[in-house]
């Protein structure tokens, strides 16, 4: 229970944060973060056979989740949507893993699905924190790929 805690602080510290003081791409981070972890509390299984097999639904949402980070990282002039993407392949491998091994320890399962959002969660606060710091060293920041930006603009990583 307490790592519940610790991780929603972390979620609402982050999404918060990025959600204040982002551009558009942290912010739409911030969004699809959020919906998946109420999608993903709604799609969890209940009873004791959670975790037993995969969980079809939260198998769903990361699938999702990670059609949007991809499409975020393509889009994004940033470096950190890439990585959140990544983590979330991680996320939908260990997923994979267990439709392969079906004997694997539940709890291993539960913690190897939920250990990669923490990472995703801090990538998106350390990625509002630079582009809070490139506002304020060079002025302007462009979010998309396709933002004309000016001679002179600071690199987007």
């Amino acid at each position: 229970m307490v790592h519940t805690m610790v991780f929603n602080a972390l979620l609402f510290s982050s999404c918060g944060y990025a959600l204040w003081r982002g551009a558009a791409p942290e912010r739409a981070a911030a969004a699809i973060m959020l919906a998946a972890t109420v999608a993903t509390v709604v799609a969890f299984r209940a009873g004791p056979t959670r975790f037993s097999s995969v969980e079809a639904g939260v198998l769903a949402v990361d699938v999702a989740t990670l059609l949007a980070f991809v499409a975020l990282a393509l889009r994004a002039q940033r470096y950190w949507p890439m990585w959140i993407a990544a983590l979330q392949v991680d996320a939908v491998v260990t997923h994979l893993a267990i439709l392969v091994a079906p004997r694997a320890m539940p709890w291993a399962y539960a913690v190897l699905i939920a250990g990669w959002s923490y990472p995703s969660v801090l990538l998106l606060a350390a990625g509002t924190l630079r582009h809070r710091q490139r506002l304020s060293r060079y002025g302007d920041d462009p979010a998309w790929s396709s933002s004309r930006s000016t001679p002179g603009s600071p690199p987007a990583f």
